[in-house]
């Protein structure tokens, strides 16, 4: 059984596991089309997967936040470093949760063509090995809430 102390333990530059964060549960991730202003690389049809539990947990986040605060800003860091997510938001709710999708790697999940990165993408539909449900609180020593970000309005 995966335990999810293993799971932050994985060697994120040779991985055994991939990651998917959402805040919904669903039974299979389908391959959906991304938008990024900002890097117009990171724009594809597929299923965006990361090495790192700890982006996925931001990804599993960040969602539900966006959808309580009027204001909100977030920054992902995609090269395994810490903190995964630097956000800002007015509502921070105490029960915050999401979900982490684990899928064993293979290959079809192509690594990003960048030296440090931890973002995988995937070309078809996948149906996860486990699904996990992940508490903020589980969670919030990797992440930096920030006051001094523009705020996204």
């Amino acid at each position: 059984m995966i335990e999810l102390e293993e799971l932050k333990k994985q060697d994120i530059f040779n991985p055994k596991y991939l990651f998917h964060g959402t805040s919904n549960k669903i039974d299979k991730l389908v391959c959906s089309q991304s938008i990024d202003s900002k890097n117009k690389k990171n724009e594809d049809n597929a299923i965006f997967l990361t090495s790192s539990i700890y982006t996925a947990a931001a990804y599993a986040f960040s969602r539900r936040l966006k959808e309580i605060n009027e204001h909100y800003s977030f920054s992902m860091n995609n090269n395994g470093e810490l903190p995964a997510m630097i956000f800002e938001v007015d509502n921070l709710p105490n029960d915050l949760y999401g979900y982490i999708y684990i899928f064993n790697k293979d290959d079809d999940m192509i690594k990003d063509n960048r030296e440090y990165t931890t973002q995988y993408r995937c070309y078809h539909d996948l149906l996860p090995q486990k699904v996990i449900r992940v508490n903020y609180s589980d969670f919030e020593d990797y992440f930096q809430r920030d006051n001094n970000i523009k705020i996204r309005k």
